[in-house]
């Protein structure tokens, strides 16, 4: 019986060839009817290959901030991928892009154009401006917070420019001047441990938010007493020499007590809170009461905020004061609140 010979080596590899050789093919046959490598298209100067995928983007201000004053535009992208991998941006045309202010009561103050928006000074920092911004049947909401721009309201001298402003900022850096008084101080109608009815006052809205702070707090269980609200310019000279000769040293003093010109209240915006339980006395103690914790708590539902909050002595300038309570309005408050800062870190550029 014969034996059956072998395939030789060389037939072997010339099959397997042939095998590799149709399977290219046929990748390559697939390769092009489904992802047509060979048809390009050029956008921006950049050639895509193959099967384009488009995605539509909107870009908004990079800034949970954004101030009054200044224009901020809004940009829409169509971004490209091909199977490449490569990526390019298309700006839409501005005038293609809707750009719609929602929030009730800031419409008015909000100027828009094109892709566009620019706040009004008249807006109080701290409140809120949301946007739709809209392309063809797409669209994308953005919320922000307004701020001032403080190097905008002090002149060369170091005097603030709105003083009747209840955002307005008055610390070592930035100043009243010396006739400043507000024309609408008024008495609030709540227990004082105050017998000197010169110091009493604050600004009307000032005062009935203190109204119902004091309130809130009866209501949870806590009494409150008003101390010092509205000092004129010449009063706080005279305060601030008790203090040097109390301390020793304006260096020391400083830390607990503003030069004339320098201080808050004679904003008409602050008042220095106590209770019995610390003898009426004005101290840190008081911050380590349940009324004082409440106060810390509490004070932005009605607009206030702890002006000289523990930990931030390095930023405000001045010691701890659980005390020392100022009005800037609900909205501010809130967000001063929520994010634990000082009124110097809310304006600090952050553009």
């Amino acid at each position: 019986m014969k034996k059956r010979k072998r395939p030789e080596m060389k037939v072997i590899i010339r099959n397997l060839f042939f095998v590799f050789l149709i399977l290219f093919i046929a990748f390559i046959v697939f390769f092009v009817v489904n992802f047509k490598p060979f048809n390009v298209t050029t956008i921006n100067n950049i050639n895509l290959r193959g099967e384009l995928e488009k995605v539509t983007v909107f870009e908004g201000i990079d800034s949970e901030f954004i101030q009054t004053g200044k224009t901020y535009k809004f940009k829409v992208k169509n971004v490209y991928t091909d199977i490449f991998n490569t990526k390019v941006n298309e700006d839409v045309k501005p005038n293609l892009i809707k750009v719609k202010v929602t929030t009730k009561g800031v419409k008015d103050k909000v100027k828009i154009k094109n892709n566009s928006i620019k706040v009004s000074d008249s807006i109080v920092s701290g409140s809120r401006v949301d946007v739709i911004v809209s392309y063809n049947n797409l669209s994308k909401s953005y919320s922000y917070s307004i701020k001032d721009n403080l190097s905008e309201e002090i002149d060369k001298n170091m005097v603030i420019t709105n003083p009747n402003d209840y955002d307005a900022v008055v610390n070592k850096k930035r100043h009243l001047s010396s006739d400043y008084r507000p024309d609408d101080l008024v008495e609030a109608n709540v227990d004082y441990a105050q017998s000197n009815l010169s110091v009493r006052p604050l600004r009307k809205e000032a005062a009935l938010a203190l109204e119902r702070l004091f309130e809130d707090a009866q209501r949870d269980g806590y009494k409150f007493y008003a101390l010092s609200g509205f000092r004129s310019y010449d009063m706080q000279v005279g305060i601030y020499k008790n203090n040097i000769a109390q301390y020793g040293s304006e260096k020391k003093a400083n830390l607990y007590s503003a030069k004339a010109g320098e201080s808050e209240h004679q904003l008409g915006l602050s008042m220095d809170v106590t209770t019995k339980e610390v003898g009426f006395r004005l101290t840190e103690g008081l911050g380590d009461t349940d009324a004082g914790k409440w106060l810390a708590k509490n004070c932005y539902k009605q607009g206030f905020i702890i002006r000289f909050p523990k930990g931030k002595e390095k930023i405000t300038g001045y010691n701890y004061e659980p005390w020392h309570v100022r009005y800037v309005g609900k909205t501010l408050a809130k967000v001063i609140h929520d994010n634990d800062l000082t009124l110097e870190e809310y304006f600090e550029e952050k553009q």
